[in-house]
């Protein structure tokens, strides 16, 4: 089978060209199995929480410690991944990106099974997420190893499926990182540079971590404008630092729209913005210039965001943040560019 075409995007039904993705999702978990991420509840009358399926009489608990509790971490029904994503369907989306990595729950066959349900566009990711998710022999892998395995997962499919990765990502780190997490990235480099395809890096919860990763992927010879760079608003709070960032070239992902929680259990000394902080970044980076690098996303990957169990849903962005983005005076050209051209340039083959 040949590889990915230059300048088209791949799905998990084949490749199509980039006016054909329409509005796009660049960042959203279909089926995942989160359950690297599942913390113990703090409090000891909290423990059994951990166990409850999620209902109406604990959606508030688990909204605010969304990784203590093994129901909410897990997203693995495919009819409930169906409907979830026609509403956004029904309210004009096209296309979704789905990064979920090789060890959490990435399913080749069962995202062309939504695609060709739903009639939507699914584009799927190649590679590993955090070191706690690592197979237990990532230790003995070599770079060239994990890079073959990547190129291959793009330009022939994930294993005999035939079912090819659109993109390499989300690659994991943490903070401080780890070598095996230094390895995967240098290997998803050698993959971006072999195939053209998209780089989407997951970044440590600390401030300075995007740059570092921006500067290795550079140092190792990857293109920062093939890169994205996911999680920005629960990372860099200084606008002024994004900005920074912004000037490497690399994409700015804020892709957790519909986090309203200002608790956020990862990373508890740091205050998640709202949507609101959000779109005030996203405003401030489009005024200094950065408007051609931004994506907008939710990041569902917890059964609390879906509509089924009392969240916003995959279509949050289009039925109630763009209102507000009008309301601040975005017009039809600043929404198309955020929705439609800068995600059909992001994923594009080089």
């Amino acid at each position: 089978m040949p590889g990915p075409l230059r300048g088209q995007i791949q799905t998990v039904l084949g490749a199509v060209a980039p006016d054909a993705i329409g509005i796009t999702l660049p960042h959203e978990h279909l089926l995942i199995d989160f359950e690297v991420m599942f913390a113990e509840p703090a409090g000891v009358a909290d423990k059994p929480r951990a166990l409850e399926p999620v209902s109406l009489a604990n959606l508030g608990w688990v909204r605010q410690n969304f990784n203590s509790n093994h129901d909410n971490l897990r997203l693995e029904d495919e009819q409930v991944a169906q409907d979830e994503i026609l509403l956004f369907k029904k309210a004009g989306g096209r296309t979704v990106v789905d990064p979920t990595p090789t060890t959490i729950g990435r399913d080749p066959q069962a995202l062309a099974r939504i695609a060709r349900a739903t009639g939507l566009n699914v584009v799927m990711g190649a590679g590993y997420y955090v070191g706690a998710s690592h197979p237990p022999d990532m230790n003995r892998r070599s770079v060239d190893e994990l890079a073959r395995e990547m190129i291959t997962d793009l330009t022939t499919g994930v294993g005999d499926t035939g079912i090819r990765a659109g993109l390499i990502g989300e690659i994991g780190t943490t903070y401080p990182w780890t070598d095996n997490e230094q390895k995967v990235l240098r290997a998803a480099v050698i993959a971006q540079r072999e195939t053209g395809a998209p780089l989407m890096v997951h970044p440590g919860r600390h401030p300075a971590m995007p740059m570092e990763l921006a500067k290795l992927v550079q140092k190792e010879g990857g293109d920062l404008r093939r890169t994205i760079m996911c999680h920005i608003c629960r990372t860099i709070a200084d606008v002024r630092a994004v900005i920074d960032l912004a000037q490497t070239g690399i994409w700015l992902e804020y892709d957790l729209f519909g986090m309203e929680n200002s608790f956020y259990p990862y990373n508890p000394s740091f205050d998640m913005p709202n949507d609101g902080g959000r779109m005030a970044h996203v405003l401030a980076l489009i005024a200094a210039g950065h408007r051609d690098q931004i994506l907008l996303s939710h990041d569902i990957a917890y059964k609390t965001s879906l509509v089924k169990y009392g969240g916003y849903g995959y279509h949050h962005l289009l039925v109630n943040v763009v209102p507000r983005l009008r309301a601040k005076g975005m017009d039809d050209a600043g929404l198309t560019r955020l929705l439609v051209e800068n995600p059909a340039r992001a994923f594009a083959f080089a």
